[in-house]
């Protein structure tokens, strides 16, 4: 049964880290590619390597990064709360994608370990669910705060952009706006395998400490990030495009110089957290929100009211959905586990 599960899980790691990349791929690429500053082909190929690059980066420099608090049972109840983790977050990545609403792998992993976890007490597997105020603020980081901040320094920047170029011509602010996207997307990307290479490099870890392999947490294994690097640049060369649309033309109306900004707040707070921040980002979210912060403060109307609606209840909705999906799906599971203990 062991054996089993972890051969399972495994697999829906590797899925999961791939479908990741497909699914964010948009965040950075969305602005890049629609202001002409990139062609798709070199966006995703860009991405491909800088999402290579920060898994990488965490998985053999920054390993204190892993989220290795996270109140995981090391045994088989552990391994079938990942499980179910997995398929959820895998589920509400395509479903998203296919809605072309922005959501965050990030929230949908989070509720999903949290429903699996409600199970498992539910059933008497698991005694403590560990849910402090610790917890609580791993969840509201990367779906209110970083949001939040995306936004403002956005709107702020936009007001010290704009200055700026007051007197420079239309073809020279064009320019050099591309230069900021390019440059933007890079961070964004590069974040990006910071962000959710480090989890994905805990979901390999975690499942292979439950099935009794012995890793030390200082010293990971140089192929799991190499793995989580590859997978997520795999999935970043697929494109997304449908979230892509979205971002750049039906949450908000943008100019180049704009979308600059949008990308420059969005690639700093990515790529800096990645370095200082302890939590997993939402890269969804935070870019997301620097864009409608860019693009929102104009004389005229620019935003999509409609839509912004949309992503704003995908979000909400996010945690409660998965958390919910996983409790059923762990309580599904919760007999095999009754029946192998």
């Amino acid at each position: 049964m062991a054996e089993i599960l972890l051969v399972v899980g495994l697999v829906l790691a590797v899925a999961f880290t791939v479908v990741n990349g497909f699914h964010d791929a948009s965040n950075a690429n969305a602005l890049p590619v629609r202001f002409n500053a990139l062609t798709p082909r070199v966006a995703v190929c860009m991405g491909a390597v800088f999402n290579l690059a920060g898994a990488l980066t965490v998985g053999l420099v920054l390993t204190q990064l892993i989220p290795f608090d996270i109140p995981i049972p090391i045994s088989m109840v552990g391994t079938v709360v990942i499980i179910c983790t997995l398929i959820t977050a895998v589920a509400w990545d395509l479903l998203t994608w296919w809605w072309a609403m922005p959501s965050s792998s990030t929230a949908a992993m989070s509720g999903g370990v949290i429903g699996a976890l409600v199970g498992a007490h539910a059933v008497g597997l698991v005694q403590d669910l560990a849910v402090d105020s610790f917890t609580i603020w791993r969840l509201a980081l990367p779906i209110v705060v970083a949001p939040a901040i995306a936004f403002v320094l956005a709107q702020l920047l936009v007001f010290l952009a704009v200055y700026r170029v007051r007197h420079e011509a239309p073809g020279v602010v064009k320019s050099r706006s591309a230069v900021v996207q390019a440059t933007g997307a890079a961070a964004i990307h590069f974040g990006h395998g910071i962000q959710h290479g480090r989890r994905a490099i805990w979901i390999f870890v975690v499942l292979l400490m439950c099935y009794g392999t012995f890793i030390p947490i200082s010293h990971i294994p140089w192929w799991i990030p190499l793995l989580v690097g590859v997978c997520l640049g795999a999935g970043t060369l697929l494109g997304g495009w449908r979230i892509a649309y979205t971002l750049s033309s039906r949450v908000v109306n943008l100019d180049p110089l704009r979308g600059a900004v949008a990308q420059t707040v969005a690639g700093t707070l990515l790529f800096v957290g990645g370095f200082l921040v302890p939590l997993p980002m939402s890269t969804s979210q935070t870019s997301t929100a620097a864009i409608l912060g860019a693009g929102s403060g104009q004389r005229f109307r620019t935003v999509y009211h409609r839509t912004l609606v949309q992503v704003l209840l995908t979000w909400a909705g996010t945690v409660p959905a998965c958390a919910l999906v996983s409790i059923i799906l762990f309580l599904a599971a919760s007999p095999l586990l009754q029946l192998a203990s």
